[in-house]
């Protein structure tokens, strides 16, 4: 069986892994740098590891399994993808940790007045913004996927009363009070309770500007909203609307619905608007954690194993 690698593992990785596979049996792993490169070897393929595109899935009529170096779905599925009888599995929960922190950092910024206190200290000059106690708060958690369940466990330090909706969870996990399926009624229930909200749910069709001007009107004007999970699960010129009307405290984001920000987008001077590009599952154990799961998740193959972390390819996550 032949194994395609596209992914920037480093040669003593890739050594480990065709070691591993041929340890069971009579299986070549190839790794190739280029999409070019991936579409001659794909032919024989019934494997793929790492980066998937549509011309390489074309052309391997035998792939039966791709193992996604991504956590979010919302750029990879693709419709013949989606059709074909192939495996998919993600990188799910793999950089939670990592995610919950940036949630986290990111509300304590807009809370304690931090990004105001950088600029005056780049003038040289003493002062700062405004500053809010979270503890004993209400914080909302729209999607209890790894990002989610890593933020309220932060959450909890702060003695924060935590609610959330989720479309698969019905029992709330240790230290969320409640969680309520992601309905329109649901949503805009969270949101008027909540004195900071988190978006950590994937991007899908169901989701797709989930938060606009009805939703931000029902926010607290002393709340925040952070999303960390993908753009284009918040709309964006809603968001820009409301926060210079002061519809709401401040606002977070680590990613934006077309990456990198176009420099003509309106999110760069809105108020109150704290934002990063796209770093929430960076971390310095990053490379280790993907190289393990692959690893991890082709060895369960090659035993005619379950696999972890399957995509329901449909609902997109």
């Amino acid at each position: 069986m032949k194994i395609l690698v596209h992914f920037d593992f480093d040669d003593e990785q890739i050594d480990d892994m065709a070691r591993m596979a041929r340890s069971h049996g009579d299986h070549h792993l190839v790794r190739v740098k280029e999409e070019a490169e991936a579409v001659l070897e794909a032919a024989d393929a019934e494997v793929l590891l790492g980066r998937f595109a549509p011309a390489v899935c074309a052309a391997a009529p035998k792939l039966r399994w791709i193992q996604s170096f991504s956590a979010g779905m919302d750029k990879f599925l693709f419709p013949e993808i989606i059709e074909r009888d192939v495996v998919i599995t993600n990188m799910a929960g793999m950089y939670a940790p990592q995610g919950g922190e940036h949630a986290w950092a990111l509300l304590l910024a807009l809370s304690r007045g931090i990004a105001s206190s950088a600029v005056a200290h780049q003038e040289r000059r003493w002062g700062g913004g405004a500053c809010v106690e979270l503890t004993g708060g209400t914080l909302g958690i729209v999607g209890l996927g790894g990002f989610g369940l890593e933020t309220a466990k932060r959450a909890q330090g702060y003695d924060m009363t935590i609610i959330a909706l989720d479309p698969v969870r019905t029992d709330p996990p240790d230290g969320v009070s409640e969680v309520s399926p992601p309905t329109s009624d649901n949503i805009i229930s969270l949101l008027q309770r909540s004195d900071a909200v988190i978006i950590a749910c994937p991007l899908t069709d169901e989701t797709y500007h989930m938060i606009g001007d009805r939703q931000l009107a029902a926010m607290k004007k002393t709340a925040y909203l952070v999303c960390v999970s993908r753009g284009g699960i918040i709309d964006e010129t809603a968001l820009v609307r409301a926060l210079e009307q002061g519809g709401l405290a401040g606002a977070g984001l680590d990613v934006v619905e077309q990456e990198p920000l176009p420099g003509e987008s309106p999110l760069w001077s809105a108020p109150n608007l704290l934002l990063t590009p796209h770093r929430a599952g960076a971390s310095q154990h990053r490379p280790r954690k993907t190289f393990e799961f692959f690893r991890a998740n082709l060895d369960r193959y090659l035993r005619g194993e379950k696999l972890e972390n399957i995509v329901d390819k449909k609902l997109g996550y």
